[in-house]
């Protein structure tokens, strides 16, 4: 058994310390060749300290995402540990309980646990969603696992190795109080962080991270910023309409809009742009993140390099 994930935990831990995590959303595919020499190519394994794979965003069809890190983490081979999505739409408690002992002996001990995308978002239309309870369940069954039973109370021989149980919130809401109350629920619930949707203003991750401060619980969870960098306005316009849970602000969408109108190279430029800086303002104020680039690892390299 080696040490990686427990490496992670504290260095995440440590608020002196950067602590980067990127999203890797792989496809239907069975050979994840392509995405491995992506990321070798880029080299992006030196500035990462974990990677995040996804279960099915959107209700869409994808390989599973314990499968993915497991072939991920022995193709790569660089000693980063791979955070697992588990979604509750998908599978019921035993289900559930299965991947999780059975990714237990590959090392794979943090899940990212989420309510789900409801199916007709997806391509799987034809499918009947599960949805035995919404994410509080899996970190129920995270927790009782840890305590050497099941969540029908089975008891086990043989004590699992520790399982890290993470959760994700909005990072917007029409109504702050009540995504106030929603992370404070979230983060009594014994996560050990808690990963949010993109955000796109500065002041958006000074709220967060002030109603984290003034939690009264003496351990609390970690917040990992999402930051996703948006280098179209095509890309603008879907986080605007389409994606909830997040908000960019108008001066964006207007900027690259009047961008993309004159050409592509003054489209880039200004996306770049906007992404850098609130890329800069943000690690200036919190030294964790979690980067969502839709495999854009070039321009995550760029940014990181300099930290």
């Amino acid at each position: 058994m080696n040490n990686y994930v427990e490496n992670f935990i504290e260095k995440l831990e440590n608020k002196n310390e950067y602590t980067f995590t990127l999203e890797i959303s792989p496809q239907a595919k069975y050979d994840l060749e392509y995405m491995v020499e992506k990321i070798n190519t880029s080299n992006i394994s030196d500035y990462v300290d974990g990677f995040v794979v996804t279960d099915s965003p959107f209700a869409n069809l994808k390989i599973s995402s314990i499968l993915a890190a497991l072939q991920l983490k022995q193709r790569l081979n660089n000693n980063k540990p791979f955070i697992t999505t588990q979604s509750m739409r998908d599978r019921n408690s035993i289900a559930l309980q299965n991947d999780l002992i059975g990714a237990n002996y590959f090392d794979i001990r943090m899940v990212l646990a989420v309510t789900g995308d409801a199916i007709n978002n997806g391509n799987q239309k034809q499918a009947k969603a599960v949805f035995e309870g919404n994410s509080e369940l899996l970190i129920k069954i995270i927790k009782d696992l840890n305590k050497g039973k099941s969540l029908g109370d089975f008891i086990f021989k043989e004590q699992l190795k520790y399982i890290y149980p993470f959760c994700v919130i909005n990072s917007y809401a029409k109504n702050n109080d009540t995504l106030k109350l929603r992370l404070a629920k979230k983060a009594n619930s014994s996560v050990r962080a808690i990963f949010t949707q993109p955000i796109y203003e500065i002041e958006r991750l000074e709220l967060l991270l002030k109603w984290i401060d003034e939690l009264p619980l003496k351990e609390k969870p970690i917040l990992v910023p999402g930051f996703f960098p948006v280098l179209t306005y095509k890309t603008a316009y879907f986080i605007y309409y389409k994606l909830p849970g997040a908000y960019i602000p108008e001066t964006w969408l207007n900027k690259l809009k009047k961008a993309s109108d004159k050409s592509p190279e003054e489209e880039k430029k200004t996306a770049v742009e906007l992404s850098t800086n609130l890329f800069n303002d943000m690690i200036k104020m919190h030294k964790k993140m979690h980067i969502m680039c839709l495999n854009n690892y070039e321009f995550v390299v760029n940014l990181l390099k300099n930290i």
